[in-house]
């Protein structure tokens, strides 16, 4: 059914069925959801302001343009949501699932707040308290996570059970190779990291490399990588990290068996998995 461009502020829907419903350029303004079933429906350019959403169903809805402000979607089901929005700001999102989440970085985010609690963002502000936020909804469940000592613990315990960073050079097909390696290590169960993106704000990129490197349980190397030998000093002079080697070494590296372990792959790129 075609709802779209509906005004449903100040509306309460309670245990609403409405799998698959076109609620394009809806508006929710004072609005509030309560364990509905919204899954694939469609809420293109969509405003929600001060609105809740409590135990609500919008697994696979389409949510790209709409507007978050000052809503709550305590424990909201956005698994496979396609979720560029617009903006999300000031917004309650504890407890939400986020699984394979469709996400832009144009978005804007910020504020988001990782408190179980069923005010708004405001209410709180209007009490003088200061809730803990995050800018980002995918990291929020991690940072929450974080924020709890023990679970910190075992954060940082299955890192470096399964972590493994991959180091080496990324022109001339180079990152394809790593990817490649990358794809092998995630069938073998492990967590495989490269270091293909911007850097941290706050981060140097050498900085950025050791944080990885302190992470994982092993780090994989292609020894050709113009940078490798520069990222390993600086690495292995912080953390003593196990490292499997593949490629031609350059001049300095048998030095390297000195401060760590080192297994070296021999072998042409054809071979190499096999070698793995």
């Amino acid at each position: 059914m075609d709802f779209s461009g509906i005004n449903l502020s100040r509306a309460s829907l309670y245990r609403a069925f409405a799998e698959g419903l076109n609620l394009c350029n809806a508006v929710f303004e004072g609005s509030h959801v309560e364990e509905g079933d919204f899954s694939r429906a469609a809420f293109r350019g969509a405003t929600f302001r001060s609105t809740t959403f409590n135990k609500t169903i919008l697994t696979g809805a389409n949510l790209d343009g709409a507007t978050f402000v000052n809503c709550n979607l305590n424990r909201v089901n956005l698994v496979g949501a396609l979720f560029r929005v617009k903006e999300i700001t000031e917004t309650v999102v504890y407890g939400i699932a986020a699984w394979d989440l469709v996400t832009s970085d144009e978005m804007k985010q910020s504020k988001l707040v990782i408190e179980k609690t069923y005010e708004f963002y405001s209410d709180l502000i209007q009490q003088g308290k200061i809730p803990m936020t995050v800018d980002d909804i995918e990291l929020a469940q991690f940072v929450y996570y974080l924020n709890d000592h023990k679970k910190m613990r075992d954060t940082l315990n299955i890192l470096n059970d399964k972590g493994v960073l991959l180091l080496g050079r990324f022109k001339d097909g180079g990152l394809e190779r790593l990817y490649s390696i990358c794809e092998w290590l995630q069938r073998k169960g492990y967590m495989a990291m490269v270091f293909d993106f911007a850097r941290p704000d706050n981060l140097s990129l050498t900085e950025t490399v050791v944080t990885m490197a302190g992470l994982s349980k092993f780090i994989f190397v292609d020894l050709p990588g113009a940078s490798v030998s520069a990222e390993l000093q600086a690495v292995l002079s912080q953390v003593k990290k196990p490292l499997l080697a593949s490629g031609d070494p350059y001049a300095l590296f048998p030095d390297r068996t000195d401060q760590t372990r080192v297994r070296t792959i021999e072998g042409d790129d054809a071979n190499l998995l096999v070698g793995l």
